[in-house]
């Protein structure tokens, strides 16, 4: 398995030159780029970057099950646009969500069912993954409950796998988030192997002193930074509650090695700087080549 990281922690840090960061890559060791909504889209220029370094995956999450279908409309075409680019470019994947219908699944007494959504979910995930085969590549969902997503459990993918059997369709699985939403973070590497083809590298540390005060259902957040009563934040591979010594172990076994581990990297104490961003990379870079084995260079 290669390792290379999604470039969204240099975009929100303010360093969208695709140049330096195609740079940064090569320099220390990465084996290829994952393409964020945040960069520039010119197909000369992403052309150029893939002679440098492989862009191997291409990611956008967005609500393509909203409500008002002129928005959802757009967020599909978008999508599709963005997944012929990736193709031009020799780009093996794409990384979405699924969205959520906020009538169906989100009751105005409080809660959340997304197995009411899973209905119209199918339908996209059926047109797009049409599409996808047309082009020679695969569509990934990722587990981040971000943007309104369904796709963010075992049962749900048990759900969605049964209707939508294409191998067009699998999983970009990202452990960090399981583990604030409390659910096994190893186990689905067996059941769910095989359809496992993208991940994005990062742990979520827990302030269990903090959870014991205020519980599950206190859950605030920032996109960047920490607010006060946040029990939980997501940080660099070794940094949290994930034994990347078993996960390792159970990857090997279960998961293809064609699959891609992608460093996502969200931990607070090094966003929003360009230099704290590659100190952090190249961190998870060498504990995931190094101390834990899980890959090659």
């Amino acid at each position: 398995m290669k390792v290379g990281f999604l470039t969204n922690a240099f975009t929100w840090a303010g360093e969208t030159d695709l140049h330096r960061i195609a740079d940064f890559a090569c320099e220390n060791g990465f084996s290829f780029l994952e393409m964020g909504p945040g960069l520039s889209l010119d197909p000369a220029l992403l052309q150029e970057i893939s002679r440098q370094i492989p862009i191997r995956a291409f990611i956008f999450c967005r609500n393509f099950l909203d409500d008002d279908p002129e928005v959802a409309d757009a967020f599909r075409q978008e999508l599709r646009m963005r997944m012929e680019i990736a193709a031009s470019v020799g780009a093996r994947r794409i990384i979405c969500s699924t969205g959520i219908s906020r009538k169906r699944s989100l009751p105005p007494q409080g809660g959340c069912d997304p197995l009411k959504s899973l209905e119209p979910a199918v339908d996209f995930l059926q047109e797009v993954t049409a599409f996808a085969e047309t082009l020679g590549i695969q569509v990934c969902l990722e587990n981040c409950p971000m943007y309104r997503n369904i796709a963010t459990s075992p049962l749900m993918w048990r759900e969605i796998f049964r209707r939508v059997p294409s191998p067009a369709l699998g999983l970009c699985y990202d452990p960090g988030h399981f583990v604030w939403q409390m659910i096994d973070v190893y186990r689905p590497l067996s059941e769910f192997g095989n359809r496992i083809h993208h991940l994005h590298m990062k742990d979520t540390y827990v302030d269990h002193e903090m959870l014991s005060d205020i519980g599950i259902l206190h859950n605030v957040g920032e996109d960047r930074g920490i607010r006060d009563h946040q029990w939980w934040r997501h940080t660099l591979p070794g940094d949290g509650e994930i034994d990347w010594n078993l996960f390792g172990s159970l990857l090997r076994t279960h998961v293809s090695p064609d699959a891609d581990l992608s460093i996502e990297m969200e931990d607070p104490r090094y966003e929003l700087d360009p230099s704290r961003v590659g100190e952090a990379m190249k961190i998870a870079l060498s504990r995931l080549t190094l101390d834990y084995r899980i890959a090659s260079l």
